[in-house]
């Protein structure tokens, strides 16, 4: 790619996501106590994927919360595409608290 081809991705993905304001998301949540029905997803992980977190989150300039949010959907609408294109019975998508 080229440098000006990449820089205009660049500034039209930074323009793209400036709109969503996520930094004011993130203030609004943490100061809002209980008034946001909220759930605090917890997980043990290894030292060093929690490290390598932490370094990427600082690099990207985004906070941890948005980057799990974001890798959480994804791998979820992956999941959930899985599950249809393999035809999964609706009796085990409502185990499964209705997946689609």
């Amino acid at each position: 790619m080229s440098d000006f081809n990449e820089f205009m991705h660049y500034r039209v993905l930074a323009f793209k996501y400036s709109l969503r304001n996520e930094e004011l998301t993130d203030k609004i949540i943490n100061e809002s106590g209980d008034q946001i029905p909220l759930r605090n997803v917890c997980a043990k992980l290894s030292p060093e994927l929690a490290d390598r977190l932490d370094s990427m989150v600082s690099v990207l300039g985004i906070s941890k919360r948005l980057f799990i949010e974001r890798a959480l959907i994804e791998a979820l609408d992956q999941c959930d595409e899985i599950i249809d294109a393999h035809g999964v019975p609706e009796e085990i998508e409502s185990r499964m608290g209705g997946a689609n």
